[in-house]
């Protein structure tokens, strides 16, 4: 049954002289407690997993999502790698298909909100690029809407490539912008209303400018603007150094700036514990207890007090790629640069899914959020 408006019933109040009676709230009877300070709003914590970690295996996938609710994070961020997918033109995989598909459903299930990342570019993608231009970007495109297709009933959330900007992305800095622009016209047609995300290297010299750029040129596909800060591992600045948020902070809130009226996120951030004595567990411990505190002041000042918010934060990752528990060092990565394994170390917990010395003071920073 529809409900009378407020005014007719005070007017029917005021008839039978009963407004009177009613009672009236102590804040405007001049007496009792001042109402409570206002709270900033929720800000939900995701954290990285990637379908190597859990050997892409259902069970495995089960368990790792069971240790991201203990932990008390809200979302999952998942790259659907394209290499995956479609590691030969025009052939894809079913099986990889399948598994992805079955872990977004799963991430549902759990109560774990999938943010999706459109990224990987296989090697035969990246040749295209360099030859034929035209025909990447229609291939790029069929990735996609394929991802689409499969998993965008159930996404609200995707990411839009990963760190354009780092130094290792294959993609021509001026090009940058057409990893937005096409693969949000694809999602607009396929998945309306879904929220897209774009996230730069904070550490890399331009940062800003390359944002610029992208909203500039793609920023009507463009929602969310993520800084990945690795404070203390790539970032030669302690754990409460958070300057990349900052400027975040202050730009989309800038009417003069070119960022404004977007909505910020921390999509990456951590810290490995990828060799014994100089980055341990017990230092990612310690990096936990202090970069998260000035994170939620951070996050919580802006979210009262501007009006475009930080509206999430990401952790990377959960599971380490690789463990060594007696010799971190020698769990090395393919990197040909940082060789000594710091990409597989970023894990709160091993690769065993045995728990890291910080594990609960995750949790318990998790719960302060």
């Amino acid at each position: 049954m529809e409900q009378s408006r407020p005014s007719l019933r005070i007017f029917a109040l005021l008839s039978l002289g009963l407004l009177a009676l009613l009672p009236v709230p102590a804040a405007l009877a001049g007496g009792g407690d001042p109402p409570p300070p206002p709270q900033a709003p929720h800000t939900p914590w995701y954290v990285s997993i990637h379908a190597i970690e859990v050997g892409y295996d259902d069970a495995t996938t089960d368990a790792a999502m069971e240790k991201a609710v203990d932990l008390g994070l809200e979302g999952v961020r998942t790259d659907i790698f394209w290499s995956d997918i479609e590691p030969v033109r025009d052939q894809w995989d079913g099986a990889k298909l399948q598994y992805y598909t079955n872990y977004v459903s799963k991430a549902r299930w759990f109560g774990l909100d999938p943010l999706i990342i459109l990224s990987g570019a296989p090697g035969w993608a990246v040749d295209l690029y360099r030859t034929d231009k035209a025909a990447f970007w229609q291939e790029y495109e069929e990735y996609v809407a394929q991802v689409a297709l499969w998993v965008g009933d159930r996404v609200d959330n995707y990411q839009l490539w990963n760190e354009a900007n780092h130094i290792p992305d294959p993609i021509d800095a001026a090009d940058d912008w057409q990893l937005f622009a096409r693969a949000g016209a694809v999602l607009d047609q396929l998945d309306p209303g879904a929220k897209k995300y774009v996230n730069c290297m904070a550490n890399v010299l331009g940062w800003e400018d390359a944002v610029t750029d992208w909203v500039t040129r793609a920023g009507n596909h463009i929602d969310v603007i993520g800084v990945d800060h690795y404070p203390g591992t790539w970032s030669p600045v302690s754990a409460t150094d958070w300057t990349p948020l900052d400027i975040l902070i202050a730009r989309i809130n800038d009417p003069s700036d070119e960022w404004y009226g977007k909505e910020g996120m921390i999509l990456e951030t951590g810290y490995s514990s990828w060799a014994w004595l100089l980055a341990d567990e017990n230092d990612q411990r310690d990096w936990i207890n202090a970069a998260l505190p000035a994170v939620r002041a951070k996050i919580n000042d802006n979210n009262l007090n501007n009006p475009y918010p930080i509206v999430g934060a990401n952790f990377y990752q959960l599971i380490d790629t690789c463990t060594d528990v007696f010799d971190p060092a020698n769990c090395r990565s393919d990197d040909p640069i940082f060789g000594q394994g710091i990409e597989a170390h970023f894990g709160i917990i091993h690769s065993n899914f045995s728990h890291k010395a910080g594990y609960g003071a995750l949790k318990n920073q998790l719960q302060q959020f």
